[in-house]
């Protein structure tokens, strides 16, 4: 089967579920290919096993020649194309940026339905419930293509304009997590019977021993430095700790990046800021740590985690971790069970949790046996990938 996944930016280091996934689908034998809205990311780091995925990537200009094709062969189905654009001038009309964005995407998605309705395309997928989802449905719109989407984590928390339509629109609605699915389920108008859980997932390493405790504690952090990944917070939790020294590693780019130097420098924290590196660097960053910490708190307009790939990767390796008690993270990081949670944005409750990972190491070390156990039974990206691939072959036209 010809099977094209939708995203906004392509390649994202951030995002390697989609790769993993395009890899998994290509491997299955079927025709795969990935359509990203924004321009392609060149300063992304490739690695070599992913290059085949990322050949396939391909966009169109926001109105190149390719584009204004597509808007002329959506003009010859007037009553499907004024369809669409009503849609979403009705949904979006009170958040002008969000229509003004979504009306951008117009042209290049009709080009993309021109395209798919002539190539055999027998399943668009989109990765995100946001724009790839409504790139997806105006596929669907103008083509009678089936389509599905994911539902991850801002992309269903930030607007619920047009969601419950596209849902009604798609085969299947894809939730990483009980969470996701409760939240859709509650959206009036949002067809709950199109709900699916298939979780996402990461590539499961050979188990290694955790290290004993030693002095100073060797603590990590993987993900962008932004401020909804609350480092701001686990650098004012560690002095609170207490008289354990720690060494923190932290791994990504961002914004905040000079801030957080300078935050740490004047607390006097120990703290290696690495910038970005390659899955191999930070693998190996995390079986020499005793500790990973993802401290997410909710960011402006509601931007918020799913369930951190990272987390999936530190729990895959047998790494303790700590992380916030927020949207689906706890069907992971379950409470004194497979890790250690705190309340987000709470810098005392972050430095609880770390004391008393650090003072009862024993039961530290028993729960990250635990946590890894979780994700080979539920978080084996192969399989979830295989099941994804599943419902989507269902489906196909």
């Amino acid at each position: 089967m010809r099977i094209t996944i939708i995203v906004s930016d392509f390649p994202k280091v951030t995002e390697t579920f989609v790769l993993a996934n395009a890899l998994h689908y290509l491997e299955a034998g079927h025709d795969v290919s990935v359509f990203h809205l924004k321009p392609f990311r060149h300063g992304e780091v490739v690695h070599d096993h992913a290059r085949s995925v990322v050949e396939r990537g391909f966009t169109f200009g926001w109105l190149d020649g390719a584009s204004l094709c597509g808007l002329a062969w959506a003009l010859g189905r007037p009553g499907r194309f004024a369809r669409v654009l009503g849609r979403l001038t009705g949904a979006f009309w009170r958040e002008p940026k969000r229509l003004a964005a979504s009306l951008a995407i117009v042209p290049k998605s009709c080009a993309l339905a021109r395209q798919a309705a002539g190539d055999g395309t027998g399943h668009l997928h989109a990765e995100f419930a946001g724009y790839p989802a409504t790139a997806g449905w105006i596929v669907a719109q103008l083509t009678d293509l089936p389509f599905s989407f994911s539902a991850h984590a801002h992309d269903i928390f930030l607007t619920r304009s047009l969601l419950a339509e596209k849902a009604r629109a798609a085969r299947f609605v894809r939730a990483i997590s009980e969470f996701n699915r409760r939240y859709l389920a509650a959206i009036p108008g949002f067809p709950a019977d199109k709900i699916e859980v298939l979780r996402c997932g990461v590539t499961l390493p050979e188990a290694t021993e955790v290290p004993p405790p030693a002095r100073p504690c060797r603590m990590l952090f993987v993900g962008a430095l932004l401020p909804r990944k609350g480092v701001d917070d686990l650098l004012n939790a560690l002095p609170l700790v207490g008289d354990w020294p720690i060494d923190l590693d932290v791994i990504g780019t961002g914004r905040l990046d000079p801030d957080l130097r300078a935050q740490a420098e004047a607390l006097g924290i120990r703290a290696t800021f690495h910038g970005a590196q390659p899955t191999a660097k930070v693998r190996q960053k995390m079986r020499s740590a005793h500790m990973v910490v993802v401290p997410s708190k909710e960011g402006a307009g509601g931007r918020s985690e799913g369930i951190p790939v990272v987390l999936m990767e530190a729990m895959s390796e047998g790494r303790p971790v700590i992380a916030s008690h927020l949207s689906g993270i706890p069907e992971l990081v379950e409470h004194g069970v497979t890790g250690r949670l705190c309340k987000p944005g709470n810098v005392a409750s972050l430095a609880g949790a770390i004391r008393d990972a650090l003072e009862d190491w024993p039961e530290t070390v028993a729960m990250a046996a635990r946590g890894r156990t979780r994700v080979v039974e539920h978080y084996d990206i192969q399989k979830n990938a295989a099941a994804l691939l599943d419902r989507i072959t269902a489906e196909g036209a």
